[in-house]
Order: C-alpha cells, then sequence, then structure tokens
C-alpha cells in the first residue's frame, strides 16, 4: 500500500514516528507543508514550493500545488496531520 503523510506542525513529533513505523510494510511518503518544511525526516520527502521558498528550505524535492493534488490521487490513503 501506498501512504501519503500530508504534515503542516514542525514540532508534533507523532506524524513522523507514525510514518516511520508504517514504512516497514508500505510506501511511504511525507508531504511537508507550511513551517513543516523545517523538518527533516528521513523517509521520502516533499515540500510545498512556496513553502520551502518563503522559509528559505532547500533540503527536499519541492513540488507545486497542481502535483500536490496529483499525489493525493495517486497515493492508496492520504493522512493530513
Amino acid at each position: 500500500m501506498r501512504i501519503l503523510h500530508i504534515i503542516r506542525n514542525p514540532n508534533d513529533t507523532t506524524p513522523l514516528e507514525i510514518a516511520k513505523a508504517q514504512s516497514k510494510e508500505h510506501q511511504v511518503a511525507i508531504l511537508l507543508l507550511h513551517d513543516a518544511v523545517y523538518a527533516a525526516p528521513s523517509l521520502k520527502t516533499y515540500a510545498c514550493a512556496d513553502d520551502a521558498e518563503a522559509r528559505g528550505v532547500t533540503r527536499h524535492e519541492r513540488v507545486g500545488y497542481e502535483r500536490i493534488v496529483e499525489m493525493m490521487f495517486e497515493y492508496d490513503e492520504v493522512v493530513s496531520w
């Protein structure tokens, strides 16, 4: 199963812990929005291009809004935190 976790709060570690645990049995990706672009998860991570640019973050693969919508349909499950 493919699971996409959309994370907005960089101070909440629970979503990252759950995503990491799920990655042992599933294909998991993380999409960071807003201030969460500061996080540095060890899994496949994307960041909203506008949010990353506004905060000067360059460590994640950046995706635009159109791509974010496409990703929501590509994954079997989408979890928003």
